[in-house]
């Protein structure tokens, strides 16, 4: 059996139909994650104003809190959007180990401070850890810690 050589599978008409499928779904899928980011902003910016208004400008601890959670899941958004213009495999792999940093780290702020949850916290702080070297190597890498460098 024959394996089929890689100019032939893309002259092939079922191919560039696929291709083009593909290309337009990513389109799709990238426009309504851009409108769905654009509404979280917007809620966001409320959110705040509202908080800033109705606290006079002393935001207590929780809310404070609450708000960080709501904006690292705004990041969330915007990293994955940001992950589908990448050109190269390894910015895929930096844009996952980012995402999970920011996972964790909005894990972390959402735990309590109770001595309960003391080997909870510090399993998560070292996998926050790890994350954030990772992120630096991959950053390294990449050559994106050069100045001015930036390839998608």
């Amino acid at each position: 059996m024959k394996t089929p050589d890689l100019m032939e599978l893309t002259q092939d008409k079922g191919y560039k139909f696929l291709y083009r499928l593909v290309s337009f779904l990513r389109i799709l899928f990238v426009s309504i994650m851009v409108l769905y980011l654009i509404s979280c902003l917007f809620s966001l910016g409320e959110k705040l104003l509202v908080i800033l208004r109705s606290s006079k400008f002393l935001i207590s601890f929780p809310v404070m809190r609450e708000f960080l959670t709501d904006s690292l899941f705004v990041l969330i958004i915007l990293d994955f959007i940001s992950a589908m213009f990448y050109s190269k495999r390894i910015h895929y792999v930096l844009a996952l180990l980012e995402i999970g940093f920011i996972v964790i780290t909005r894990k972390l702020i959402l735990l309590d401070p109770k001595p309960e949850n003391a080997s909870l916290i510090f399993v998560l702080s070292l996998a926050v850890s790890v994350f954030f070297y990772l992120i630096f190597h991959f950053y390294k890498v990449t050559g994106r810690l050069r100045k001015g460098v930036v390839d998608r």
